[in-house]
């Protein structure tokens, strides 16, 4: 029961990066801020209900990440089309170079097809997680609506520099680990 709540709070979390890309774009920055956080906790919770399930299944440790990447290149990808500066619907871009965006979709690319390769998906390591909490911080701070956003939104780009240093380092650490 335990690992099918999990999977399904895993393609929960995928399906929101639709909504969350409508949202934005309609500029509507509480929804886009509420929806990126409730889908991080879901992140949380779904890997809590796997392990409580006895451990996480071949198909959500192939699910989880892919899931993970589609929430959190949404945002990514908007703020990649702004051309910085204030958007004009309440949100503040901040512009995060292409080749940096490019850097980063290039990994995940990476790291999606070196687990394609494994039989039972490559469960998630901590330094790929740590890239995850350190994706959805960056996110949350640079979509914050709220006051003071000319500071979130430089916290948040600044979080975005060492969200893609993470990446790489775990990118490098999994295909390094993988056995021969």
């Amino acid at each position: 029961m335990a690992q099918s709540l999990a999977n399904g709070l895993t393609v929960l979390r995928g399906l929101l990066a639709v909504p969350l890309l409508l949202v934005l774009q309609g500029g509507w920055g509480w929804w886009a801020w509420g929806l990126l956080l409730g889908a991080a906790a879901t992140d949380a919770v779904d890997g809590w209900l796997a392990r409580r399930g006895g451990g996480g299944s071949p198909w959500g440790a192939r699910l989880d990440p892919l899931c993970d990447k589609l929430l959190l290149l949404a945002p990514l990808l908007w703020l990649a089309g702004q051309s910085g500066g204030t958007t004009g619907n309440s949100l503040s871009a901040i512009p995060i170079p292409l080749w940096a965006i490019w850097l980063l979709l290039a990994r995940e690319l990476l790291v999606t097809e070196w687990r394609s390769q494994h039989p039972h998906g490559a469960p998630a390591r901590w330094s790929g997680k740590l890239k995850t909490i350190s994706q959805f911080l960056c996110f949350g701070f640079l979509l914050w609506p709220g006051p003071a956003q000319a500071l979130t939104a430089a916290v948040g780009g600044g979080l975005f520099w060492v969200a893609l240093i993470l990446a790489w380092l775990s990118g490098i650490h999994y295909v390094k680990s993988s056995p021969s």
